[in-house]
């Protein structure tokens, strides 16, 4: 009897999740065309997946909200797992990967390309090898969080601010390249306790207000100072008590508070022109920071 082919699955592909699994995932952001990440949340009845390796690193998040069993087998070695919500497992590059479940689970699946992993840790410091490590299911609250907040953009408008997105995936790049690789050399950071010199967060900073209408990226405005996308996002938090794609947000609020206040432009002309993506997304960052909606807020400074 021939033996049976492992299958290689590619997360780069529309369809990848079907290769694996027997349902399509509720929510998927492939036509989001976020760069070197993909997210997808997955509602899958009892199975037992094929054996396979994937191109990406794999983290699955479970949502379920009571305790269910699993079999997990990586690179050979079978282990039972009771997965709960919350419960996390990392999938390195190339692994040998099957698992089986009983009952109805949900879960998230965030598929990170390897090469996101090096320019981390080109960026972070001069870490010359590493390797991520298999991880059965165990809590993880910061990868949680991580997989949350890239779930609650995307439904958001179906895209997710691009420096949101960025922000997220290299703190989940550091903080996987920190706690589930086997290098022992260390991400070295930068010592300035002070944050950005005065002179490079003018420049971000100017660059930010006169950019307000573009869909800003973190690595547009780390390279305007000449800096890292990680190194950055650590000293602009220091020097303004906030994150970078936070600081863009707020920024862009206060000039439609402008804007609404000294003109009569519409609300959907003042969204294209603070740099929204659509005037839902707008109206919600807007209620959310000034808890009103901008209609309202435009009534009430008027009267």
């Amino acid at each position: 009897m021939p033996e049976e082919k492992i299958l290689t699955v590619d997360f780069a592909q529309r369809d990848a999740c079907s290769e694996i699994l027997p349902r399509s995932p509720l929510l998927s952001s492939y036509d989001a065309n976020w760069d070197g990440v993909r997210l997808d949340h997955h509602r899958q009845p009892g199975y037992e997946t094929p054996e396979h390796y994937c191109q990406q690193h794999i983290i699955t998040i479970s949502l379920d909200q009571s305790v269910h069993k699993t079999e997990r087998v990586f690179n050979g070695r079978l282990q039972s797992e009771r997965i709960g919500y919350g419960d996390v497992v990392i999938l390195p590059v190339n692994t040998n990967h099957l698992s089986r479940w009983e009952l109805e689970a949900e879960f998230l699946v965030i598929s990170l390309e390897p090469a996101l992993f090096t320019r981390a840790a080109f960026e972070a410091g001069d870490l010359q090898s590493f390797e991520i490590v298999p991880r059965y299911a165990a809590p993880d609250p910061l990868i949680q969080q991580i997989g949350l907040a890239l779930q609650s953009e995307l439904k958001s408008d179906g895209m997710g601010s691009r420096i949101y997105i960025e922000s997220l995936t290299t703190t989940l790049c550091i903080h996987l390249l920190k706690h589930y690789s086997v290098s022992n050399e260390t991400i070295t950071t930068y010592s300035q306790a002070q944050g950005l010199s005065q002179l490079k967060l003018r420049k971000a900073i100017s660059y930010i207000q006169e950019n307000l209408e573009q869909d800003l990226t973190l690595a547009e405005i780390s390279a305007v100072v000449g800096m890292s996308m990680y190194h950055f996002s650590r000293l602009f938090k220091q020097s303004t008590g906030f994150a970078p794609h936070q600081y863009v947000m707020n920024c862009r609020i206060e000039k439609a508070k402008k804007l609404l206040t000294r003109t009569e432009q519409t609300i959907d002309q003042i969204c294209q022109q603070v740099g929204f993506q659509n005037q839902s997304h707008f109206t919600n960052v807007f209620r959310k920071l000034m808890g009103t909606t901008p209609r309202v807020y435009r009534e009430k400074v008027k009267i």
